[in-house]
């Protein structure tokens, strides 16, 4: 409950676009004309594309479902079903992975916006707080690709095999021809209608990690940018401090001397 209740207040039950500190930072990057505006848009939307992805995947595997029910062939629905409960594990652990992300983003932005009250536009930044992040798209990125190429395997591994039960099938087909006199057929059927139920759910999940993946990649090339600018940027805080040195007066320094004999 206390994680729950933790992450409510995070934001990541609201839409990322639509959290107020990522709104308010969003705001007030435009407002000061910040470099960095670009990029945190950029980051955002690509967030907003995982949420989109995600989404639509939950409404493909819940009609899946409600096809289940309705199917007679008993083996079939039961392989079906846990076909579905697989997919739904590994959807539910992207669901995971993007609210954690999320929460990243928003306790970010607080930080940003509360410095900016304290110290102004040097606080601006501070956007290079959110290169954390990278860890956390990282391991999106892998999971959606390691899910991405199972259900390819899988797809793979069921073509085979309706290939293979529908060449047995034309070999049955024409021992029979051959005896009634008749000439045998060329070519096996291709994948039929059961071919295509089970890969399905396959198909929906390969298309959902694979735009879950695109999203992290650029999302990671977007930090990476930010990163680079920071290197190029000289640190706002050692620019003050070189200014202050200056300004400051040089001590330890000898005072003249109003020896009348020394002039």
């Amino acid at each position: 409950m206390a994680e729950e209740r933790q992450q409510t207040d995070l934001g990541t039950e609201t839409p990322i676009a639509e959290n107020g500190q990522v709104r308010a930072l969003l705001a007030l990057l435009k407002e000061s004309d910040s470099p960095a505006y670009a990029d945190f848009a950029e980051l955002i939307e690509s967030v907003t594309g995982m949420e989109e992805r995600l989404s639509i995947a939950v409404g493909e595997l819940s009609a899946m479902w409600e096809d289940l029910q309705r199917m007679q062939d008993r083996s079939l629905k039961v392989s079906l079903q846990k076909t579905c409960k697989a997919l739904e594990g590994n959807i539910s652990s992207m669901q995971q992975k993007l609210s954690e992300l999320k929460g990243k983003i928003v306790e970010g932005c607080r930080h940003i916006l509360a410095d900016f009250k304290e110290r102004g536009t040097a606080a601006l930044n501070g956007i290079t707080h959110f290169l954390h992040l990278k860890p956390t798209l990282e391991a999106i990125r892998q999971g959606a690709e390691k899910h991405q190429q199972a259900s390819s395997r899988a797809m793979e591994k069921i073509d085979a095999f309706a290939s293979e039960y529908h060449e047995a099938g034309k070999h049955m087909k024409n021992m029979r021809l051959a005896l009634m006199g008749k000439e045998p057929v060329q070519q096996a059927k291709t994948s039929g209608e059961i071919a295509r139920y089970v890969k399905a759910p396959y198909r929906a999940s390969r298309a959902c990690m694979g735009a879950m993946k695109k999203n992290a990649e650029k999302a990671i090339a977007v930090l990476e940018g930010l990163e680079q600018a920071a290197e190029r940027r000289p640190s706002v805080l050692a620019a003050m401090r070189e200014q202050a040195a200056k300004a400051a007066p040089i001590k330890n320094q000898p005072e003249p001397s109003h020896d009348r004999g020394s002039r």
